[in-house]
């Protein structure tokens, strides 16, 4: 059996992410925070050696995938659209704090339009095994957003929380072996988010 490794990335910031709004399939693009995350996580990225890198089509997660690829020397491989973030229906665009509890209770009646847990969960975890068998023993950048990694993480441990927060530009590492592992999360030391001097 291959050993397969997989690092899920967050994309950088963007405003809406600054400004706490909740962001789902709008094409909200990176702001210069952002891009400056990206660059940080593609320093720390570079420092391992990867062969594939994939990401989500929209723009934030498009052009922190290509930041990466340019240090770890790799272009994007494809785009796939399962690795969108969630749709959040009508709760997009609105501040967070008005509609995290109503998420967080996976509860569409609601949060009209909003995509449930086991709909994202399904949707991302037949992505992630078809890359996987299509790039077995390979080591894998996947770029893409905070549900969808969320949706992953759940899949592969049942116990794992949608309210774990996870760092723009984040690292998130899985080892597929047979069975999926997760064994890092979240990891994002080396990323600054704007109130600190670099």
């Amino acid at each position: 059996m291959y050993l397969t490794e997989i690092c899920l990335v967050r994309h950088g910031q963007t405003d809406w992410n600054r400004d706490e709004r909740i962001q789902g399939r709008e094409n909200i693009p990176l702001n210069e925070t952002g891009r400056r995350q990206a660059k940080e996580s593609a320093a720390f990225l570079a420092q391992e050696e990867w062969d594939v890198l994939i990401a989500s089509p929209l723009s934030r997660a498009v052009e922190t995938a290509e930041i990466i690829g340019r240090a770890v020397g790799l272009t994007v491989h494809a785009t796939d659209d399962r690795l969108v973030e969630r749709e959040f229906g009508l709760a997009s665009g609105k501040p967070v704090a008005s509609i995290y509890e109503a998420v967080q209770a996976n509860d569409a009646e609601r949060v009209p339009g909003l995509e449930k847990e086991e709909e994202i969960q399904a949707r991302v975890f037949a992505a992630i095994e078809e890359i996987v068998a299509k790039h077995a023993g390979k080591r894998l950048l996947i770029v893409c957003h905070s549900h969808t990694i969320k949706a992953a993480l759940s899949s592969i441990d049942d116990s794992f929380s949608y309210r774990t927060p996870l760092k723009n530009a984040c690292a998130n590492y899985i080892r597929h072996d047979g069975e999926y592992t997760i064994e890092r999360i979240n990891v994002a030391e080396h990323i600054t988010d704007g109130t600190k001097k670099v």
